[in-house]
């Protein structure tokens, strides 16, 4: 009698079980919804990235901003120039110092004007900036960010409109001018953008180029202490002096140079 039921439980477990097919279709399932959830993970990853570049950036203005109370309504210094080999570097004073594409190390953030302001090195760089340093494979730059030659910039182009701005009372609508940008072209700490409309040769050109790391677009922060995401119409370039061709691309440029210093 003990043997029946043993084998009647035996076919009970063999009837409570799985088949081969089932057991694939549950797979298939599982593979669906994973293909369906990556994508929207991905995009929540890049939102997360965003969201962190952009508190980079509003702790950076805010620094800006703090210096200038402590200094006489005085820019921090942003001046660079040729170091003698076709490399341009942010001089001693300047908001940073040296060159982020050849900087091995945060020393030169350290050394610069603004870091007391905001003493991390880390604010510096965005999350998904996987840029190098030059000849230096593999060892990730420390800054991500220019801040815009015109305010308090090279005094090269002094003879230039809009004219290089050194205090923040002489900048109109300070909410409508961009000061620290994502750059794809990061070297000094200046960004150099052409104004439109006065004649200057550059005025087509992108000297430096914002970067489009964020589905396309960048994070850029303004002189009364705001952040904005802009989504460029055009991919962006890495390389330095890149002429602006394509209707969108120049729709692109002529978009930031409208957020330039008014005279």
């Amino acid at each position: 009698m003990s043997s029946w039921i043993l084998v009647g439980r035996r076919r009970d477990l063999r009837q409570g079980g799985f088949t081969l097919i089932e057991l694939l279709v549950v797979i298939a399932i599982i593979a669906i919804l994973a293909a369906m959830l990556v994508p929207t993970l991905a995009k929540a990853k890049g939102k997360s990235h965003s969201a962190a570049c952009q508190n980079n950036l509003k702790q950076l203005q805010l620094g800006w901003l703090m210096y200038l109370h402590d200094h006489d309504d005085q820019l921090v210094p942003n001046k660079d120039g040729d170091r003698g080999d076709a490399n341009w570097i942010s001089f001693p004073g300047s908001w940073v110092e040296g060159n982020a594409e050849l900087d091995t190390s945060s020393t030169n953030i350290v050394k610069g004007a603004l870091f007391p302001y905001q003493p991390s090195a880390a604010i510096y760089r965005c999350p998904t900036d996987r840029a190098t340093v030059t000849d230096v494979s593999g060892l990730l730059r420390t800054r991500s960010y220019q801040l815009e030659v015109w305010l308090h910039g090279a005094d090269q182009f002094i003879s230039v409109p809009p004219y290089v701005r050194k205090s923040y009372g002489s900048l109109r609508y300070p909410a409508s001018i961009f000061a620290f940008i994502e750059s794809g072209t990061c070297d000094s700490g200046s960004f150099y953008i052409s104004p439109f409309g006065y004649g200057y040769a550059p005025e087509s050109t992108w000297i430096n180029s914002p970067s489009d790391r964020h589905s396309r677009g960048s994070n850029l922060s303004f002189a009364d202490g705001h952040v904005e995401y802009h989504r460029w119409r055009w991919p962006r370039s890495t390389n330095y002096g890149q002429g602006a061709e394509a209707p969108d691309d120049v729709a692109d440029l002529r978009w930031l140079q409208d957020r330039l210093p008014k005279e």
